[in-house]
């Protein structure tokens, strides 16, 4: 009878290695493994551990069963090897450390049993025999952290990790284990600190209301779903369970004041912060200024917030730090540059006062945006590469200046790969994969890359993206693009396997077409604010050029959407089979949204050419109408799913713990905003259609009229804007949710081939 000898010694995570052994083994098997910290004679035996844990190891090692094992101890290398002592068969899971000790585990089951992992669900297949012979595999990744940060943003349960609740929170953990991950970042938010930090000062916000800091209608409005307290207890619950699993998880540390981590304004009136100079306009509330770190008191409370985090929830294993980010300090480049310097400088005094050899993240998130690269590498010859790490944001950014090739430490100085995947209303799929495989072999080749990492906004946007990331951060490029579809299609869709793999060989040029770009000055940087931005920004010169290179760009690839539209209505779709269901509606509305990107450039091509005499007013708003109707088809394929309802997300909450009775409108508030703006159907319904039919109509009247005047934006959108607004927030989610449509075939296959119609037009028109 086979049975798992798990180390007596001190470590959670071996007695995870095993639990989870013993739990999929059942899963496929349908029998129990009885779990023994005392190895039997007669048993075979599944051993978890290495010798430096497993006593049972160093018996066999000195019997000369085994040769011992190809493992750096203390790392994440992992050894799985069969043997046999006798009669009795042994299969050794050996980790360098506690957590590869879990990835032998989940790695044992991928091979010997077909099991597959994925962010939304696991495929194990039952089976009577689970071979254990025959095994000698020793794996060693290539980069020291690979990890994922979760972002403060919110709106749509699947996308937003700050509505996860535990159970959510430990499907991505173990999610994490299974891809070979060994870090997470959690900035949602501070919870409760200041209220651990300054308990005499900062009292706990009623769990009802509205935040006395929040900016009503933007992100800024951080008016809790659910009661501070309850937060605090979550995120231990959170920590705790990765710590368990020997997770890292980097101490946010220094100036810390953000969007999502502003200071309450008790604090703000007992203690009353000096604050650095700062001449951008964001976060100009006291609640947003950050404190002047050039006075000792501010640095040290800062500090003591870093310190109730590591006391109450973390652990000073790793740190990272956002400097003054996003901020400019003085109108001066050079003056800014001088205070940014300083804040580097002493942040670094700071913490090495008091963790000298703790390895310290400086995030790169302020330097493609407000720094230029000699700048970069100014700071970088400042810091010590012994203790230091560049947090790269910009591996996947398509500038040519602004990011990690031109700061100076390519094999020079230790930095992390970052994919960022940005921004926040970007939750389709998307990537320029050729041009990120080519940043990636240079991390490959580079000692001083330390790591690779995926830093979206919002997560699970994409879960191609997910796969693609988590194989190359523990072997980069051991496959090629291509393999790595046919990879993705095989493990996920099983019998739809072929089917799949041809639409996404088929998609994958329609979703390129719109990848990250860190413009400055580029206000159509991303797909459902575009629609928003159109009632902002006039056309001009450079705004028209950029509309004819981003047509010649669309148009060799989205002339062939009508036909890949049809293609799709023909998978055949299960509601059982959810991750195909999710996958054909991710692919229908990315390919919906970029057909709305290029259909209302053309369109302002068009009123470019109406405008200088050239008469195609009847194209311009046949156009204009079917642009109207493709975002229609698109609310309605994202209505067939709950993970794009906002009322879906509010309830979800309410299951889980009591919600705020105001938080609705600071739901829609968070989700509404210019910045935050993505493919929701509520939004979508009444919101996105409302404002191009207002932007429809100025052009009917103009061309009515023969104005032909430069197209200026008249000052009636922000109203006309503003009605939309005001009566999306007066109208309840409840009233908005999606008509109750049957999963069937028939319904999602309609749908696809209204959108095929329209996209023909748009193409055509």
């Amino acid at each position: 009878m086979l049975k798992i000898l798990k180390p007596s010694v001190q470590g959670k995570a071996y007695s995870v290695a095993a639990a989870e052994f013993q739990d999929f083994y059942k899963k496929i098997t349908g029998l129990k493994l009885e779990i023994i910290s005392v190895p039997d004679k007669n048993s075979d035996l599944v051993v978890i551990g290495s010798d430096a844990v497993n006593p049972f190891c160093n018996e066999m090692i000195f019997k000369n069963i085994i040769d011992g094992f190809k493992i750096k101890y203390g790392t994440d290398d992992y050894h799985i090897l069969s043997a046999n002592d006798g009669k009795r068969r042994l299969l050794f899971l050996a980790g360098g450390r506690g957590r590869s000790t879990i990835y032998a585990v989940y790695d044992f089951f991928e091979r010997q049993a077909g099991c597959r992992y994925f962010w939304d669900g696991d495929i194990v297949l039952e089976k009577k025999y689970i071979s254990i012979n025959n095994l000698n595999i020793a794996e060693s990744p290539r980069f020291k952290y690979r990890g994922l940060r979760y972002f403060a943003h919110r709106s749509l349960h699947r996308f937003q990790a700050e509505h996860w609740d535990f159970e959510d929170w430990k499907k991505e953990i173990d999610w994490m284990m299974k891809k070979k991950l060994n870090l997470l970042m959690l900035r949602i938010g501070m919870d409760d600190l200041f209220q651990k930090a300054f308990p005499e000062i900062v009292g706990y916000p009623p769990a009802e209301g509205v935040l006395p800091e929040a900016t009503p209608r933007s992100y800024d409005d951080r008016t809790l779903f659910w009661s501070m307290e309850y937060r605090s207890e979550l995120r231990k619950k959170i920590l705790d369970y990765a710590f368990d699993r020997d997770l890292m998880h980097p101490e946010d540390f220094g100036t810390v004041t953000h969007w999502y981590s502003r200071t309450p304004k008790d604090f703000l009136e007992k203690i009353k912060p000096d604050f650095m100079p700062q001449t951008t306009e964001g976060y100009s509330q006291e609640t947003g200024l950050v404190w002047d770190i050039r006075k000792e008191k501010n640095l040290d409370n800062y500090f003591k917030l870093t310190e109730a985090h590591i006391r109450e929830y973390g652990s000073p294993e790793i740190f990272h730090t956002i400097g003054l980010a996003e901020r400019k300090c003085f109108e001066s480049r050079s003056e800014n540059l001088k205070l940014k310097l300083f804040t580097y400088r002493v942040l670094n005094r700071k913490l090495r006062e008091h963790y000298p050899n703790a390895p310290l993240l400086i995030a790169s998130w302020d330097f493609p945006a407000y720094w230029e690269d000699d700048e970069v590498r100014k700071l970088v010859s400042e810091l010590d590469p012994d203790n230091t790490i560049i947090l790269d944001y910009t591996a996947d950014a398509k500038n040519k200046t602004n990011n990690f090739t031109k700061w100076g430490i390519v094999k020079k100085f230790p930095w992390i790969f970052g994919i960022f995947h940005a921004f926040e209303a970007n939750s389709d799929i998307r990537g320029d994969y050729a041009h990120i495989i080519r940043r990636l072999k240079i991390a490959a080749n580079d000692k001083f890359c330390k790591g690779m990492v995926f830093w979206p906004e919002t997560s699970h946007s994409d879960s191609f993206m997910l796969e693609f990331f988590t194989s190359n951060s523990w072997n980069p490029l051991n496959c090629s693009f291509d393999e790595q579809i046919e990879k993705f299609c095989r493990d996920r869709y099983g019998l739809s396997n072929k089917k799949m793999l041809y639409l996404w060989q088929e998609f994958m040029p329609i979703a390129q077409l719109l990848s990250f770009r860190w413009d400055r000055a580029k206000p159509f940087r991303t797909t459902s604010s575009f629609f928003y931005r159109l009632l902002q920004y006039p056309m001009n010169m450079e705004v028209l050029e950029a509309w004819k290179y981003l047509y010649k760009l669309f148009l060799p690839v989205i002339k062939k959407a009508p036909i890949f539209l049809a293609q799709c209505s023909k998978i055949e779709v299960s509601k059982k089979d959810e991750f195909l269901y999710r996958d054909i509606i991710d692919i229908g509305r990315t390919t919906a949204e970029r057909l709305l990107f290029y259909g209302f450039i053309k369109l302002e091509l068009e009123m470019e050419k109406w405008r200088n005499s050239k008469d195609s007013s009847a194209k311009i708003m046949t156009l204009g109408n079917n642009c109207l109707e493709m975002m229609d088809k698109m609310g309605d394929l994202v209505g067939l799913h709950k993970d794009y309802s906002l009322y879906s997300s509010l309830k979800k909450l309410g299951e889980k713990h009591s919600v705020n009775p105001v938080f609705e409108d600071t739901l829609k508030a968070n989700a509404e905003n210019s910045y935050c703006r993505s493919c929701i159907y509520e939004l979508i319904k009444k919101v996105y259609m409302e404002e191009i039919r207002i932007y429809l109509k100025w052009i009917s009247d103009k061309i009515e009229s023969g104005d032909k005047s430069e197209w200026g934006r008249p000052e009636y959108f922000k109203i006309e804007q503003k009605r939309v607004q005001d009566e999306f927030y007066l109208m309840p989610l409840e009233t908005m949710t999606s008509p109750k449509v049957q999963r069937k075939e028939n319904t999602i296959t309609e749908t696809f081939l209204e959108m095929s119609r329209i996209a023909q037009m748009i193409i055509s028109g």
